[in-house]
C-alpha cells in the first residue's frame, strides 16, 4: 500500500511544486489578475488496498460434529473453502485533479479524472451442493474503471452578515471487465433463465443491461413481436438473439445545494439528478402480466385488465388478455430512467438580542423546521416503499443555548 502525490500550484506570482519527500521550487511566472486567484494542478498514484476480505481466505475452515462420532474422535467437515492458489486483489489508481479559484473566492472549481484498474479481481463463488460449502473465493479477471467529477461553488452574495451560495457537482463512470473468458459463462446462463439484465464478457461494462429486443404487442394477434439478431421478426422468443440494449449506469449523476444565511435567518435546500441509464420496469413485469391464472380471483393491478391486448386493432402495451403463459424479459419492460428530486428544505432562525432570554439565562435560541423528499420528477413510474420504507416529513425543532 502506498501513494505519491505530485501538486503545482500557482498561486497570486508564484509557482510550488511539491513532490514526495519534501521538495518545494518556487518561482516569479503568475501575473497577477482579477479573474483567476489560486491554481492547483494535482496527481497521485496509489493502491488503496481493500479491507473486505479476510486474510485467511487461502484456508478452509473445518467444524466440528458432536452428533456423528467414529473410533478417531469427532466428526468435522467443512465449513468454508479456502484456496491455496488465491492472490491479493490489487488495485492501482491514478488521480488527475484541478482547483481553481476565480473573482477573489467568489467561484470555485474542482475536476477530478481517475483510473482504477483492478487486477486481479477477488471474488466468491457459487459452490455445488455436493461440495458441503456455499462459496469459496477465487480470482475472476479484472476491471478497468474511469471516473470524472466535477464539482462547483458559486457565492452569489458575499458578504458580512449576508451569505448565498449554490454549489453542485457532476459524475460519470464506467467500468469493464478484462480477462474473465469464459470462466463466468455459469453465472451468464443462471442470469438469463432468472430474467437477471446483467451479463459477464470481457471488455463489457460491468452494469451493461441484456434482452431480446422487442417491437411490441402485434394489434392483430395480441403477441409479442420480437427483433432477432439479424433484424428480422419473430414470435418465438430465443434466448440466443439477446443483444445489448444499453447500460443501467447514468450517463450524468450528481446533486445541488443553495443555502442563504441573513443575519439570524438561515435557508436551504438540496436537490440530486440523473439523466440516462436504462431500469428494469419489475412492477409491469411481475404484476401486470405475468399473472397465472391462479392469481386471477385475487386484486391485481389495474393495467394487468384495462391496458392488455383484448381484440384485433387494439394498440395495446400488454399481451392479450387470456395468455396466461409466463412472459420472457425483453426490452419491452427496460426503459431509460431520468430523474430530478428534492432530497430537503430546511428553514431556520436564531437570535441573541431579545430581552427575555437574559431573564432565563439564555444566551440564544433556535427555531428550525425540517422537510424531506419534497417531489420527485421521474420519466418512469415505479413503486416505492415495497421493501424499504418510504416517508415524506416535516418536523419542527426549538433550542435554547445557555
Amino acid at each position: 500500500m502506498g501513494r505519491l502525490n505530485s501538486v503545482l500550484t500557482i498561486r497570486s506570482r508564484r509557482l510550488g511544486l511539491w513532490v514526495s519527500g519534501g521538495m518545494y521550487i518556487t518561482s516569479v511566472f503568475f501575473v497577477d489578475n482579477k479573474v483567476i486567484n489560486y491554481l492547483k494542478l494535482r496527481y497521485s498514484l496509489g493502491n488503496p488496498g481493500n479491507q473486505n476480505y479476510d486474510a485467511k481466505l487461502s484456508s478452509s475452515i473445518y467444524m466440528y460434529n458432536t452428533a456423528y462420532s467414529n473410533p478417531f474422535g469427532l466428526a468435522a467437515w467443512v465449513e468454508t473453502w479456502g484456496n491455496n492458489n488465491l492472490k491479493w486483489q490489487r488495485t492501482v489508481t491514478h488521480n488527475f485533479g484541478l482547483d481553481v479559484q476565480f473573482f477573489a473566492g467568489r467561484l470555485n472549481l474542482n475536476v477530478d479524472y481517475q483510473m482504477r484498474d483492478t487486477d486481479p479481481l477477488l471474488v466468491r463463488i457459487d459452490m455445488p451442493t455436493s461440495t458441503g460449502a456455499a462459496t469459496a473465493p477465487m480470482n475472476v479477471g479484472a476491471t478497468d474503471n474511469r471516473s470524472i467529477s466535477v464539482s462547483m461553488t458559486y457565492y452569489l452574495i458575499k458578504q458580512r452578515e449576508f451569505n448565498w451560495y449554490i454549489s453542485g457537482n457532476l459524475n460519470h463512470n464506467t467500468t469493464k471487465y478484462k480477462k474473465i473468458g469464459n470462466l463466468l459463462q455459469e453465472y451468464n446462463e443462471r442470469g438469463q433463465a432468472s430474467a437477471s439484465l446483467l451479463r459477464y464478457y470481457d471488455n463489457a461494462s460491468t452494469t451493461g443491461v441484456y434482452a431480446v429486443r422487442s417491437a411490441g404487442i402485434d394489434p392483430a394477434t395480441g403477441n409479442e413481436i420480437f427483433i432477432k439478431k439479424d433484424g428480422s421478426y419473430t414470435y418465438e422468443w430465443k434466448q440466443e438473439d439477446e443483444v445489448l440494449i444499453g447500460d443501467s449506469n447514468p450517463k450524468v449523476q450528481g446533486s445541488f445545494q443553495t443555502s442563504l444565511v441573513y443575519k439570524g435567518f438561515t435557508f436551504g435546500a438540496s436537490f440530486s439528478y440523473r439523466v440516462g441509464g436504462l431500469t428494469q420496469l419489475s412492477t409491469l413485469f411481475n404484476k401486470v402480466e405475468n399473472i397465472s391464472s391462479s392469481q386471477l380471483k385475487y386484486n391485481q393491478d389495474k393495467r394487468a385488465l384495462y391496458d392488455r391486448w383484448q381484440k384485433p386493432g387494439d394498440i395495446a402495451r400488454f399481451k392479450r388478455i387470456d395468455d396466461t403463459n409466463s412472459t420472457k424479459m425483453s426490452s419491452r419492460f427496460i426503459e431509460k430512467e431520468n430523474t430530478f428530486s428534492c432530497n430537503s428544505i430546511n428553514i431556520g432562525y436564531r437570535t441573541t438580542n431579545a430581552d427575555w432570554l437574559k431573564y432565563i439565562g439564555a444566551s440564544a435560541i433556535n427555531f428550525t423546521a425540517y422537510m424531506n423528499d419534497i417531489f420527485r420528477i421521474s420519466s418512469i413510474k415505479e413503486e416505492r416503499g415495497t421493501s424499504y420504507p418510504f416517508e415524506r416529513s416535516v418536523s419542527f425543532s426549538i433550542g435554547l443555548n445557555f
